[in-house]
């Protein structure tokens, strides 16, 4: 970080490698498209590149703050004033797992799973979206999450617990009667 502060674009290269699969991964969940997730992804580290004085270390680690400004840009991309987000139809292109499978019908399960997980996220509106993306999915602490979504840490933990009870609610209502959250 400190090589990129002081304008050596090639210091760019070591952190990408390190931090692209998370960053990729929490824009992919939170958006629910590959497309938009490796649209964000780009932006997060040109952000990186053009902006990298903003990074505090002492504030945290870099990862957190990666996934912070993230997690903006999926809100703009995404619009947020809209509760839910359009999910990829392009069934080719690969998606973060969740799980892992052994057998072609576990795939084939798992992958249904995966789909209807993914669509019950995005019908999540943004403040409960982001705490469960980040604390549950991409595995950030608590404090971690307050850090990111600029909030208290007993707010993370009643949004979390709220998201969870609305995707139980999606989730387990029949298929027909789902809309959004």
């Amino acid at each position: 970080m400190r090589r990129l502060r002081e304008g050596d674009a090639a210091a760019l290269d070591p952190l990408y490698r390190r931090h692209r699969s998370a960053v990729y991964r929490f824009a992919v969940l939170w958006t629910g498209s590959t497309a938009l997730g490796a649209d964000v992804t780009q932006d997060v580290f040109m952000h990186l590149l053009t902006r990298a004085s903003d990074f505090a270390p002492e504030r945290g680690a870099l990862l957190p703050w990666l996934l912070g400004i993230a997690r903006n840009f999926c809100r703009q991309r995404t619009g947020t004033l809209h509760d839910t987000v359009a999910l990829d139809t392009d069934d080719d292109a690969p998606a973060p797992a969740l799980t892992t499978t052994h057998t072609p019908l576990d795939s084939l399960i798992g992958r249904q799973d995966l789909d209807r997980l993914r669509r019950a996220i995005a019908t999540l509106p943004p403040h409960y979206r982001d705490v469960l993306v980040l604390a549950e999915l991409a595995e950030r602490s608590y404090v971690e999450t307050a850090l990111i979504c600029g909030c208290e840490l007993n707010t993370v933990r009643s949004r979390l617990f709220r998201a969870r009870a609305l995707l139980t609610r999606w989730l387990e209502a029949p298929e027909a009667t789902r809309g959004t959250i």
